[in-house]
């Protein structure tokens, strides 16, 4: 019988509640903007297969409180397992500056805190990268890369660093840059990011046979245990 243990590695909680599917055990759910970060604390206390993280998603940059940052740091501060997450940029969102300004000043916090952190990035790859130079690779916190969706090259330039994860989406697998076959299988993940027709038993089976391997269920269980353990 095959194996099934499944965490949604990204999922939200700011418009849904996440959703239990079978065989799934957990998710990692971002609070990305503000207003979303009490409702998180809250669905955390009543609900143990929820991981939390705490951020500013590049979409919600505008109009956010000059003081965010010490926010979430408060908070994070409260419980050693809470996640930074979901932040980044996106090429194709205004205030491009403003997002990376964001960005930065929630990365720092994480590199800090050695927390884990839940990235979006959409056509902005040079610059996340240029970013990641600025750290010693030992300094880095382990990063899941939301959605992953991007070229050879830029998996190359990623596989550099040790604590990099790839969660990949149904989207991300039928892309047109997705290179599923070439992320080691130890470095992948698997979401929903809240899309309910996402089926991850389904997902595993796609992955599987794009890889041309099998039983990649418990080694992407594994996976997602040793990002939640912050090993």
């Amino acid at each position: 019988m095959k194996y099934m243990k499944i965490i949604d590695a990204h999922t939200h909680i700011d418009y849904i509640t996440p959703n239990f599917q079978k065989d799934v055990v957990g998710c990692i759910c971002c609070a990305a903007q503000e207003s979303a970060w009490q409702k998180m604390i809250d669905l955390i206390k009543v609900d143990k297969r929820v991981y939390g993280a705490f951020g500013v998603h590049p979409w919600f940059v505008d109009g956010i409180d000059d003081d965010f940052d010490i926010k979430l740091k408060l908070l994070l501060q409260n419980d050693s397992i809470y996640m930074v997450g979901e932040i980044g940029l996106d090429k194709y969102k205004p205030y491009m500056e403003k997002q990376e300004d964001v960005f930065i000043k929630q990365f720092n916090i994480a590199v800090k805190l050695k927390r884990i952190v839940c990235l979006h990035c959409v056509g902005a790859w040079d610059k996340i990268l240029h970013i990641l130079k600025q750290y010693k690779k030992e300094e880095l916190p382990i990063i899941i890369v939301h959605g992953f969706d991007a070229n050879e090259q830029i998996l190359k330039q990623l596989l550099k660093y040790e604590n990099i994860y790839f969660s990949v989406s149904k989207n991300a697998v039928y892309g047109k840059n997705c290179r599923i076959e070439q992320i080691p299988k130890n470095n992948i993940l698997i979401e929903t990011d809240g899309k309910p027709d996402v089926i991850l038993s389904e997902l595993i089976d796609m992955i599987e046979k794009r890889k041309n391997e099998s039983n990649l269920s418990e080694t992407i269980y594994n996976n997602t245990q040793r990002v939640l353990n912050n090993e």
